[in-house]
């Protein structure tokens, strides 16, 4: 029984850490991963370096995407090289458990960085390989061991210290947390999101601030929270100006499906799809089935069933769409499914919005999308446009849109608060001319003001008569809007 003991320390710390520290990381990999029953899948993997330890990590990553399964199957390779390295160092009568210990908390430190699971597999396969070339040599006579106290306390310190390391690690927590973003973002748990999301974690990583503004779209809470967060331009808001990569592609999937528009999130999928190992991945097959249903095209969609259908764990998925599409037929043409499949002409996200109004489809967050857009363009005139086109939407204004409407010369429905607000804002801008007072830094003015308009000395403030339009910035049609 005491030969147990250091195994289960290493089996519950390598357990707790990836359930409590790594969960998300490893639902990704399986988001990004592929295991296909098919010929093709084979024939590919067998012509890669170390196919076998590739196969086996495919196969156990399609797990990860289930509850306690990823943590489980750590714990379980971190044990396995326990016992292998015991076994292995008493062929040579070293009988201790700290040199295994030590060795499987180096595994399972390799495994908690590495980006997918070849490497711990590929590490148990050598052991395995090591320990059965271990078993055609001679025993040699055992020595003196260590008292069983020195062996279990050694594994203690070991297995803490692995699990304090990567608790502590900042590598980890950032890696986490985008992936926790992204597995939230792929579930519609805009709440979670906004939880890992803050303005105070986004003053540090301006990446996670696309995800924060789709979630509060979503929660009907951009107009009042927009520049709480410290975004510097539109590429902060919907990556538009960050170059066509894996991180953008991402993002806009779950963007233009929140948006009613399958059609540009499939697109984006394929795009998706060249950055995975494979080619392919089980979240894109998914999706891509999803969204060709949604769209009416049951002969794409059957497509993909057909592919899922040769993985080992979608028999349940693959048979809700082909249950469903036995039971219908394909929409019309002329529906909005339909309308949802033409092709956008644009990678603008804004013009997008715009070109998806014009085929009558709005989404509940499509309106705001577009007035924080403009807003953040610093484009004026489009946004009284299109706000004027839709006030009925609002009983009552938001803070931010109040804001860039008193900027823009409006009193009328504006609250006493926000008037107020900006006479202060004025005033302080004359006292201290040349720059902004940080007081306001959440605000839509500061926001405007924060390039090279901020007013000079000797010039007025910004007066609530005028009306401001970044030079240089061209509108957008909002008649459908």
């Amino acid at each position: 029984m005491k030969k147990l003991v250091s195994p289960l320390i290493l089996f519950a710390g390598a357990f707790l850490s990836t359930l409590l520290i790594q969960k998300d990381s490893f639902v990704l990999q399986e988001y990004e991963g592929l295991f296909l029953l098919s010929g093709d899948y084979f024939s590919t993997m067998l012509r890669t370096p170390f196919p076998l330890s590739g196969i086996i990590a495919d196969f156990l990553t399609q797990f990860f995407r289930f509850g306690v399964y990823a943590p489980l199957i750590v714990a379980a390779a971190v044990t396995a090289a326990f016992f292998l390295t015991r076994s292995i160092l008493r062929r040579f009568a070293l009988y201790t458990d700290i040199l295994p210990a030590a060795l499987s908390c180096a595994l399972w430190i390799a495994i908690a960085f590495a980006p997918t699971a070849r490497r711990g597999v590929a590490a148990v396969l050598i052991l395995f390989l090591v320990w059965l070339a271990s078993r055609l040599l001679p025993r040699r006579q055992a020595r003196k061991t260590l008292p069983f106290w020195t062996d279990l306390a050694a594994s203690a310190i070991l297995t803490s210290g692995a699990f304090l390391f990567l608790a502590l690690s900042g590598t980890i927590r950032e890696r986490e947390r985008t992936a926790s973003l992204k597995v939230a973002a792929v579930m519609s748990d805009w709440d979670r999101i906004l939880a890992i999301a803050t303005p105070e974690r986004a003053a540090a990583d301006p990446e996670i601030m696309p995800y924060a503004f789709l979630a509060m779209g979503e929660k009907g809470r951009l107009g009042d929270e927009l520049f709480r967060y410290p975004v510097q331009s539109r590429n902060d808001f919907d990556f538009c100006e960050r170059p066509e990569d894996e991180v953008r592609y991402f993002f806009n999937t779950v963007l233009y499906e929140t948006l009613h528009c399958p059609n540009e999130a499939i697109h984006n999928y394929f795009q998706l799809a060249t950055y995975q190992d494979h080619g392919q991945s089980f979240l894109v097959l998914r999706r891509l089935l999803s969204d060709y249903y949604s769209i009416g095209n049951y002969d794409l969609a059957r497509k993909y069933a057909a592919v899922l259908s040769r993985s080992t764990l979608h028999s349940q998925y693959v048979r809700h769409f082909t249950d469903r599409m036995a039971e219908c037929t394909p929409r019309e043409a002329d529906s909005l499914a339909f309308r949802t499949a033409v092709p956008l002409i644009t990678r603008d996200p804004l013009a997008n919005l715009i070109l998806l109004g014009a085929g009558g489809i709005n989404a509940p967050a499509s309106l705001d999308r577009v007035l924080c857009s403009l807003l953040l363009q610093k484009n004026l005139d489009d946004f009284q446009a299109v706000f004027d086109s839709a006030r009925d939407r609002y009983p009552a204004i938001p803070r931010y849109y109040e804001e860039a409407l008193v900027l823009a010369g409006r009193s009328e429905g504006i609250s006493e608060k926000t008037l107020q607000r900006y006479s202060s804002f004025q005033g302080e801008v004359l006292a201290q001319p040349g720059s902004l007072p940080q007081f306001y830094s959440d605000s839509y003015w500061y926001y405007y003001f924060s390039d090279d308009e901020i007013p000079a000395p000797g010039k007025a403030a910004p007066q609530p008569n005028r009306r401001h339009k970044k030079s240089g910035q061209a509108g957008h049609s909002t008649e459908t809007s």
